[in-house]
């Protein structure tokens, strides 16, 4: 006999969501339809199987321990593989799922225990800076769907919290890998059990045998340490070339992210001399000035930016990522300016 489950909301287009949701689990061979981030290479429509999902969910549910006696939060968007798996996670798991509408600070107005939460880095930081206390009131914290900030770790360490940075993708059904950040940290990825790891040209490939029928290529550049510990270095497919040099904008941004606080990104535009030229770009109201010499410490003279944009607001997914390609687009050309 089907059953929904334990869920509440005052939302009763969510809960609506979630009927639709669960009915539709409930047809045998059900699959979903969930665009994919495009870690694999482009962004795409995949279908991914009610088997696929009720293994992670078992995954998850036993790595943390949750169980009947769980009450989680929900602060995803419901189309996203994330949202999703937390609804699945609930229901195999037989425990309580509270859902809210996303928003930047989902613990605003909770103020009863919460022993599981997922949430991507802005969200994390808007309660960081808003309600740090309400961290307090929750026991696991998994956050994804980008990296976490050298500002936010140091934010987590001050509060003595420490969350988990997943690692995943929709071609993996949610995360596969986890590390701790914050006031207990490692800089290594660990794989859930029965997922494995090799780095054929220092790309991360998954193999995850209950899960992929073959082994999944990405577009993540790591070191891999075993073969199922591995450290993240960037996106491969995010790679610059300017003047023969290949330059990875997350190892710089990561350089970077001890002097800039403000949210930026490395890019590039096109230059007839170097093919690409380094560029970076920041998010501020405030009209500010930078010289070479701030960065000549931190940064080779190939890592420094040629040219920096200040704008005022960024391009977003719904996940709260940068959208690179959207922001740079609106990038006018009198908006760049050189670093000398």
């Amino acid at each position: 006999m089907f059953k929904l489950g334990k869920f509440s909301s005052s939302d009763e287009k969510l809960l609506q969501y979630v009927s639709d949701f669960m009915i539709e689990w409930s047809r045998e061979g059900a699959s979903f339809a969930v665009k994919s981030s495009g870690s694999t290479g482009q962004p795409k429509l995949i279908e991914i199987s009610k088997s696929q999902m009720l293994l992670s969910a078992q995954k998850t549910n036993q790595f943390f321990q949750l169980n009947a006696e769980t009450k989680a939060l929900l602060c995803l968007s419901l189309d996203t593989i994330a949202g999703k798996m937390m609804m699945v996670r609930a229901f195999v798991g037989d425990y309580f799922l509270q859902i809210e509408s996303p928003s930047a600070n989902p613990l605003k107005t909770i103020t009863e225990p919460i022993d599981f939460l997922a949430i991507v880095p802005l969200q994390l930081e808007t309660v960081l800076s808003e309600t740090p206390e309400k961290l307090n009131l929750v026991k696991t914290i998994i956050v994804g769907g980008a990296p976490v900030s050298d500002k936010l770790k140091q934010l987590l360490k001050e509060v003595k919290k420490t969350v988990f940075q997943t690692y995943g993708m929709t071609e993996t059904v949610s995360h596969i890998a986890l590390r701790k950040v914050g006031f207990e940290e490692s800089e290594a990825y660990e794989a859930l059990q029965g997922v494995t790891f090799t780095a054929p040209e220092c790309n991360l490939e998954i193999h995850y045998p209950e899960l992929l029928i073959h082994p999944l290529l990405t577009t993540d550049f790591v070191r891999l340490i075993d073969s199922t510990h591995f450290e993240w270095i960037g996106r491969s497919d995010f790679i610059i070339n300017s003047g023969g040099v290949k330059l990875n904008p997350e190892e710089i941004e990561q350089k970077l992210a001890q002097l800039i606080d403000d949210p930026f990104f490395i890019s590039s535009i096109p230059d007839d001399l170097l093919g690409n030229k380094l560029t970076l770009v920041i998010e501020s109201e405030c009209n500010n000035s930078f010289k070479r010499s701030d960065f000549e410490s931190i940064l080779t003279k190939y890592e420094l930016p040629k040219m920096f944009a200040i704008i005022p607001t960024f391009e977003r997914t719904s996940s709260g990522k940068i959208n690179r390609n959207a922001t740079a687009f609106k990038i006018l050309a009198n908006d760049w300016k050189p670093l000398l």
